[in-house]
């Protein structure tokens, strides 16, 4: 059985802090307007969550905090493979949230997209590493490559990667 302090910090974390960043980035891009107290002319695509903006910014937030309260406490008491499975589909689904206002609003929105979801998976792959204690196997191979190598040839293909999808430039 795995402590629950590493399932709190490796598959509570991962979708709260995408969460986090929905929340953000949603108020961030509500209009003028809205924050001048017109809070019918909101900007979100979320029914539950557009109608709490509709009330107030402090009731979108509390919200938020209800819905992490939730989502956690889902992770925290399902069994293994299930709160995994959540924490994967929350932290996917918040990260498709905030790619939605990015996309769109920035010169280079596709390339600040897939970095973000570089991040998600970095953040989602340490926390299955940290809260699910997942390792690989211990006969692994790595192709009969030396650590120098293999580590030369992922540096070249990850460059390859960095230029085919994360370097700036337009179409």
């Amino acid at each position: 059985m795995i402590p629950t302090h590493h399932r709190l910090l490796g598959l509570c974390l991962p979708p709260a802090i995408f969460c986090l960043a929905d929340e953000a980035i949603t108020l961030a891009g509500q209009s003028a307007e809205y924050w001048s107290g017109r809070y019918h002319l909101v900007n979100e695509g979320s029914p539950t969550f557009n109608q709490l903006l509709q009330i107030h910014p402090l009731a979108f937030a509390a919200g938020i905090l209800g819905w992490a309260t939730v989502f956690s406490g889902i992770i925290l008491l399902l069994p293994e493979t299930l709160a995994l499975i959540v924490s994967i589909a929350v932290t996917f689904a918040h990260t498709v949230g905030v790619a939605t206002w990015i996309l769109y609003r920035f010169q280079f929105g596709y390339q600040a997209c897939n970095g973000l979801f570089l991040c998600s998976a970095i953040i989602l792959g340490l926390g299955i590493r940290w809260g699910w204690m997942a390792a690989p196997p211990a006969g692994y191979r790595y192709f009969g490559l030396g650590p120098i190598t293999r580590t030369v040839l992922c540096l070249l293909l990850f460059g390859v990667g960095v230029y085919l999808f994360l370097w700036p430039r337009s179409i």
